[in-house]
């Protein structure tokens, strides 16, 4: 069974409570006694991989974005 985190309307008090997806119990502040609401919890994610930085995709030994320039330049000599 999952985890869910109840945050307090009135207060901000945060409780944590175990229960299935399928059930939505009225859960009541411990401190106020007001009604709680799910909260979205906190993820931390985490991306392992190749494709995930910017020089994974690069091509070639390595040299700076002009390349992509160069490339310009010799479609411009052909053209002339």
């Amino acid at each position: 069974m999952p985890f869910y985190r109840y945050v307090c309307k009135n207060c901000g008090h945060e409780k944590v409570i175990m229960h299935s997806m399928n059930e939505s119990p009225n859960v009541v502040c411990d401190v106020c006694g007001a009604p709680m609401k799910k909260a979205v919890g906190r993820v931390g994610i985490v991306f392992k991989g190749s494709g995930f930085y910017i020089t994974d995709s690069r091509k070639g030994n390595g040299k700076s974005s002009n390349s992509g320039n160069s490339e310009t330049k010799k479609e411009e000599k052909k053209a002339s």
